[in-house]
């Protein structure tokens, strides 16, 4: 299960325990876990916080009694009722002072790291900073009690001098912080330890794996028929990028799109057309978008628009058209991304879902925010956009990010470098299209697409290098995945 701060506090509260028995079984947790994960060693070294973290780490010193462990109080004496009580269970002579800590560090072969958990907040002080400098630089093996120090659970923003860990404990459940690892790279492992607490039915943190993509995606009936599922539009291309709507093509197919309909610029048809035979075209030019672009968008299941319009005739107007005129989800991608800038507004004249494709530079372009201030808090700033602009918002990356505007989100796993090419994203939005055509839950559909792209990349690098992973191999990759589930 994922859980943020919010939730963790209203999980330990439903518990029914005391914070003292909750730190005790914590510490229980992290002892039993210690004994596996490190070699039997006496130069167990802690650094503990005031709060409820450090007092998981006293705790755990007690413990570990005899693995004869040293403790540094990183802010002075515990705070915290529960936490001043592991203290005062522990011999002073377990104690480090200022002035060794530096020693302590240097010859210790564990650290543990019981700073700041999920409720820390803000930016750390110049001490603590040369502290977890000090520590990062070290030789020994670190561990991270939940939350690596100087990060927060939620947002995804670390300080720069967080401390880095070989394995982080989660406790209970992973926290945000923990599915954003390839961002910040602060843990080489997580290891989710169990604290048997009740758990609520209903997270607005989602997940997505291969069981539950296919108990969401429907098998073809056996008396189907081509119309079935209904027609799949992809609008898209222009001239020198025939290529994105190509790729869009692909990933609708890879999902099994049985109804594929191609909009496009006239003088692009006769490229796409020569490529791929089942799907239905429809050319137009700048006097005939309109009367051509109408009534296939009126009649559509899904509309994927913006890969590769740049030049598209009158590409603002199509844009219009579409957020106008379909009652069916929308994804927009590339060239309508760009479109929104400054314009925003428009997205309230939808009268449908509507399904954003960002790459940070373009979310940076759509809430006029610099990328790195962005990266340092992209969870929330998602959020906040699908929230205000009654949007699902995907945010591409290595771990793309999906919000909807009930405040639901998930924070995808799969995926590989393979996928940092020309061309990606462009099949994301075929595949996304293809799986809203099929499926009615429409932010469902979204997580699965993006959990599909990435999953697919990481099984297509099994046996060919990331360096030159052909994006066109999808439909053969998906088509074993297929066969595995008997579909």
């Amino acid at each position: 299960m994922i859980a943020d701060s919010f939730e963790m506090k209203s999980i330990e509260k439903q518990s029914g325990h005391r914070t003292s028995v909750l730190m005790k079984m914590a510490a229980e947790a992290i002892a039993a876990q210690l004994q596996i994960d490190t070699v039997k060693t006496d130069r167990i070294l802690i650094i503990a916080g005031k709060g409820n973290n450090g007092g998981d780490g006293l705790s755990v010193c007690r413990l570990l009694k005899d693995r004869k462990c040293k403790v540094y109080l990183a802010e002075g004496k515990p705070a915290g009722k529960e936490s001043l009580e592991a203290f005062c269970k522990l011999s002073p002579s377990v104690f480090i002072q200022n002035s060794g800590i530096r020693k302590a560090i240097d010859e210790a072969d564990v650290i543990i790291d019981a700073v700041y958990g999920f409720g820390y907040h803000g930016s750390l002080n110049p001490e603590i900073k040369k502290l977890f400098k000090y520590i990062n630089a070290a030789n020994a093996k670190v561990i991270s009690i939940d939350i690596n120090s100087g990060c927060e659970a939620d947002s995804g923003h670390c300080d720069s001098a967080a401390i880095h860990s070989d394995i982080t404990y989660a406790l209970d459940c992973l926290k945000p912080f923990h599915l954003l690892q390839k961002d910040h790279q602060l843990f080489d492992s997580v290891c989710c330890l169990d604290l048997h607490l009740p758990h609520p039915e209903y997270t607005k943190w989602h997940e997505m794996d291969e069981d539950r993509f296919f108990l969401n995606f429907p098998q073809r009936k056996s008396n189907a028929y081509k119309g079935s599922n209904g027609k799949t539009l992809l609008i898209g291309g222009s001239g020198g990028m025939a290529g994105a709507l190509g790729l869009n093509i692909i990933g609708a197919k890879t999902v099994g799109t049985a109804y594929l309909q191609a909009a496009l610029p006239e003088e692009i048809y006769p490229i796409l057309a020569s490529r791929f035979l089942t799907t239905v075209f429809h050319p137009f030019t700048d006097k005939t978008y309109r009367n051509v672009l109408e009534p296939l968008v009126t009649e559509a299941s899904a509309v994927g628009f913006g890969s590769g319009a740049v030049y598209m005739p009158h590409v603002s107007d199509c844009l219009d058209l579409v957020l106008q005129n379909s009652s069916s989800p929308i994804v927009l991608d590339a060239e309508a991304l760009r479109l929104l800038k400054h314009n925003t507004y428009i997205l309230r004249f939808a009268k449908a879902p509507v399904i954003l494709t960002p790459h940070i530079g373009e979310f940076a372009d759509l809430i006029n925010q610099p990328a790195e201030t962005i990266m340092d808090h992209k969870v929330e700033a998602v959020r906040q956009f699908a929230r205000d602009y009654k949007v699902i918002v995907c945010l591409k990356g290595p771990h793309t990010v999906v919000a909807s505007p009930a405040g639901d989100c998930y924070i995808n796993q799969t995926g590989n470098q393979a996928l940092a090419t020309a061309g990606s994203g462009d099949l994301l939005t075929g595949i996304m299209t293809g799986i809203l055509s099929l499926t009615r839950d429409v932010y469902t559909a979204a997580i699965m697409a993006v959990w599909l792209h990435g999953y697919l990349a990481d099984l297509g690098t099994i046996n060919h290098c990331m360096q030159t992973f052909d994006l066109e191999s999808y439909p053969s990759l998906m088509n074993a995945l297929f066969t595995r589930h008997n579909y």
